[in-house]
């Protein structure tokens, strides 16, 4: 959830920024600058990254059978969301005073804000170190073992053992609960199983 909190904020970071892209009067000045460097950061490892990021750590246990930790998962966030943010928001302020794209040498009144995003992208790098090194316990030493359904969704594919196998249903299950009784404690199985393989509750 913190990796797709992160994503809509980058994305809407992104997003404003290309307006002032799509209007000819400032893109004119804009559209060769780093402004736009900034802007295509923000929407593309901002947005989809973070999205890639909030999809692994979820996905995981169901493709795995394995848990990623919880602690350093919050800790590789907040890492990468912070070091993101100082390598790439920068770009927006040297866009505007004047640094173009595509060149080998800018402005040295410029040297100290680049100099800030060069450390930032090591520090973002090591945050991606974290998340490797987290993925690898996780998988090859880590024996802490998946639930079948450990976020308690209401989702079929959730509803299979895990790590899911070959053949899921023996027969189109029965849907008998509702799909927004998320952590409700009365709430109805999700679906009619028949007695089949897969967890016959959402919780």
């Amino acid at each position: 959830m913190l990796f797709c909190m992160g994503f809509l904020v980058n994305f809407l970071i992104g997003g404003i920024s290309g307006v002032y892209l799509s209007d000819v009067p400032t893109d004119v000045t804009l559209h060769g600058s780093y402004f736009s460097m900034a802007h295509f950061h923000y929407t593309i490892m901002g947005g989809e990254i973070f999205g890639l990021m909030a999809a692994v750590y979820y996905w995981l246990p169901k493709m795995t059978g394995r848990m990623m930790s919880e602690t350093i998962g919050k800790l590789h966030f907040w890492w990468m969301f912070v070091a993101f943010n100082s390598t790439f928001f920068p770009l927006f302020i040297i866009g505007l005073l004047n640094m173009p794209r595509r060149v080998a040498q800018y402005n040295p009144a410029l040297q100290g804000l680049n100099i800030w995003v060069s450390v930032s992208a090591f520090f973002l790098f090591g945050s991606m170190v974290l998340f490797a090194g987290n993925l690898v316990y996780a998988l090859a030493f880590s024996g802490r073992r998946a639930l079948a359904n450990p976020w308690h969704a209401r989702s079929l594919e959730w509803q299979v053992p895990t790590p899911v196998p070959a053949h899921n249903f023996d027969r189109v299950p029965v849907i008998t609960g509702g799909p927004y009784d998320y952590g409700m404690p009365n709430a109805r199985p999700v679906a009619d199983f028949g007695g089949i393989r897969g967890v016959t509750s959402g919780a």
